[in-house]
């Protein structure tokens, strides 16, 4: 069956990208299109994702599991099930606080250095 030209689809066991972001921190890009991206973290205790912003980019983050301390121009510590968005030009990065953290990010517009490989 052909894919939809306006549907997208990623697989876990097929993802478009496996790396490690930094020590301790696997980024699985699952799926993308021209204005979307789906990515999936797991960041161990202790690893740190550096203070950062983005200049045009809208990220949406759910806590799958564990809790990461986020900080930059807000800190709180986030569990599992909460949800933060951080629009472009806020300074944030996050820092794993459990043993084991799933992150599932939306970026709009996506990451282009994401999507390249």
């Amino acid at each position: 069956m052909e894919t939809p030209e306006n549907l997208t689809v990623g697989s876990w066991d097929d993802p478009f990208v496996v790396e490690e972001a930094y020590d301790g921190i696997e980024r699985r890009v699952l799926c993308f299109d021209d204005e979307t991206m789906q990515v999936h973290y797991t960041v161990d205790e202790g690893a740190v994702f550096p203070e950062h912003e983005h200049e045009e980019t809208r990220q949406t983050v759910y806590v799958v599991s564990g809790a990461v301390e986020l900080f930059g121009d807000h800190e709180t510590v986030l569990e599992a099930g909460d949800t933060f968005i951080v629009g472009p030009g806020v300074r944030h990065g996050v820092r794993g606080v459990a043993e084991e953290t799933e992150l599932l990010d939306t970026f709009t517009p996506r990451i282009e250095e994401y999507a390249q490989k």
